[in-house]
Formats: structure tokens, sequence, C-alpha cells
């Protein structure tokens, strides 16, 4: 079926607050997600079956925390998500020539959007990589793809991203529209179904419609 990218990042922010994010979070997940559709990547099902896997899952377990220069997490596995943002924060270490270096990170292709994100913050070109794929993305947000090998993996047991002067040339076409498959449209509506607050009488009453009155 195909969304536009206003519905993929509505979708998208609805799902990850749905899974227990903040509402911050949740918004970042719904841009990120919309940058890779607007790539042509499969951000979706990224998104679907990260929030699947860490289903009641402890936020803070999935948090990085620095030891010995590497970020990791004391689940064992980073969140994309929550390993994004803070990459963003550090966006300025990271264009003064201090690498980050992650762990055992699930679904990697869900950072590509943060990393966009910091190289647009600090005006500079920068480069992510884990065994495998290898991106440059400048400030602008264009994407060069050296190696995508890796691309979709569930997991990357190490990354890193630094500071680049390579040029972009490859650049990847932009989309208005994505494809998202049934299963994963259905995963992602059962995680923003959540938001919902429950039907009760009381809010039958008062919504719209006939409550509990038949006009017919």
């Amino acid at each position: 079926m195909s969304w536009s990218l206003n519905e993929v990042e509505g979708l998208a922010r609805k799902a990850a607050r749905g899974s227990g994010l903040s509402w911050g979070l949740a918004e970042e997940a719904g841009k990120s997600v919309r940058w890779l559709a607007s790539t042509g990547l499969p951000g979706p099902e990224m998104l679907s079956a990260l929030l699947t896997q860490n289903d009641g899952k402890v936020y803070e377990s999935l948090c990085p925390l620095e030891t010995q220069g590497i970020w990791a997490a004391d689940s064992g596995q980073l969140c994309p998500l929550i390993t994004g943002a803070v990459i963003c924060d550090h966006a300025a270490d990271i264009a003064a020539g201090r690498d980050v270096d992650l762990g055992r990170t699930s679904f990697p292709m869900l950072l590509l959007p943060f990393v966009a994100g910091a190289a647009q913050l600090v005006g500079r070109t920068m480069e992510i990589k884990w065994p495998g794929t290898k991106a440059t993305i400048t400030a602008r947000g264009q994407i060069e793809l050296s190696k995508d090998a890796t691309l979709q993996t569930d997991q990357a047991d190490s990354i890193s991203v630094r500071i680049s002067d390579a040029a972009v040339n490859d650049l990847q076409r932009a989309h208005l529209r994505a494809e998202i498959p049934e299963d994963t449209a259905k995963v992602l509506g059962a995680f923003a179904h959540r938001t919902y607050a429950p039907d009760t009488p009381e809010s039958r009453l008062a919504g719209a419609g006939a409550g509990l009155t038949d006009n017919d």
C-alpha cells in the first residue's frame, strides 16, 4: 500500500509512543522513519521490527553508557532511536574530531537519519559505518552508500560515527511516497492503538455520534 510521507511519519510517531517511548523520542522516531522512506529505504519495516523486539523492555536498559570509550547498553543491545538522539547531542564533539564508537546495536539503519541531523547541526559531512556498510551524509542530508551489504541487518556488533571530508557523489533519489507492506502496517498500527484512550460508556456519551441513543 502506498503512503504519503506525512502518513508514514504520523504512523511511526504514534507507534513509537505506543511502544512506551516518550513523546519527544516518538517525534524523533517519526521524523527518522520519514527520512528513511524519503530516500527509498525501508524505515517502517525497521521500526516495526525494533518496537517488536524491545516491547516490554526497560528504557534505561537500552540507553548508551560509555565504558572505555565505547557506548554500550545494559541490555546488551543499544536502541538506535535512543542512541541516535544522543549522537545528535554530541554533534559538536564529533565535529571537533571525537569519534563515537558504539557496541552492539539493533537495526543500525535507524541511526542514519540521526547522523544526518548531527551533520546538519554542525554543517559538516559525517560518516557512519559498521561491518559491510558505510554511509556518508552531508549537512544537507545527501547520502552516499559506498557499502550496503548489511544495511538492513537486525544487529551490528560495532559502529563508528565520525566527521568526514569525503565528497558525496552517488546520491539517493528522493521519494515522495512509500510502500509499506501490509504486515508492517498492522504491527505499527497495533502499537499506535495503545495510545488511544479505552472506550467507556462516559466517553461514548461525551463523544461524537449517537452515544447510547439510536438515531435511526
